[in-house]
């Protein structure tokens, strides 16, 4: 089990000993978030609400067994998952330890291209774009984040962003991450963010709220970084 270490304003951050906490957070935090919808848009919505801790634990997990550093504010009133430089969430060895091959088998062979494969490599050629050869390769990756639906407007995103960007300029290394909102593009802008470009996934098959639709225009992320 990691240790739990503390630092400033109400921040502590471990690894696995999060996931469960992490997951009761994130769940509700990303139930109709635009993304999470069209990765499981052959579900209705009121059976996305079952699946999606499911797929939400095992990518979690998948973060745990690869190094990645857990980071709550106030009590788990905004958590995120953070990887350090050379980790990689997409290390096969470790999917059936997390869970994620038997996902599979709940969300199915669509979902779990889409998860898995089409989401990540939209997002690739941007970072080619924005990154050197070195900085593809050893960077922190903003997993995910989200606020407990009921501490929003807190303030509580902003001061575990600020504890991302003290972690990376203290290494020396870029911060990459995808906003999936409008609203959370807005506050890495604010952060100073740097907007690399945007990424349409499902289009023709969902809307821009990631439900099926004919001829759909498509969910929308931003990929973005930040250089100490």
């Amino acid at each position: 089990m990691s240790a739990q270490h503390k630092d400033s304003r109400q921040i502590t951050y471990g690894g696995k000993e999060y996931v469960d906490r992490a997951n009761q957070v994130l769940t509700r935090s990303f139930l109709g978030d635009p993304v999470y919808t069209w990765l499981l848009h052959d579900f209705s919505l009121s059976e996305q609400e079952t699946v999606l801790p499911k797929l939400l634990s095992a990518f979690l997990t998948q973060g745990a067994l690869n190094g990645a550093i857990f980071i709550e504010v106030a009590d788990f009133g905004c958590c995120g998952v953070l990887m350090p430089p050379g980790k990689s969430i997409e290390n096969p060895w470790t999917l059936p330890s997390a869970g994620l091959l038997s996902t599979l088998w709940t969300i199915g062979l669509g979902g779990f291209k889409r998860a898995m494969f089409e989401y990540s490599s939209g997002a690739e050629p941007l970072m080619k774009k924005a990154f050197t050869k070195a900085e593809q390769h050893e960077h922190w990756y903003v997993f995910i984040m989200g606020t407990a639906v009921d501490k929003r407007r807190q303030g509580h995103a902003s001061t575990m962003l600020t504890h991302m960007q003290n972690r990376a300029r203290d290494d020396g290394r870029p911060i990459w991450l995808e906003a999936t909102t409008d609203y959370s593009r807005k506050l890495y802008l604010k952060h100073g963010f740097t907007l690399v470009g945007d990424v349409v996934l499902g289009k023709g098959k969902v809307g821009q709220d990631g439900l099926p639709k004919k001829d759909g225009e498509g969910i929308t992320i931003w990929s973005m970084f930040w250089r100490p």
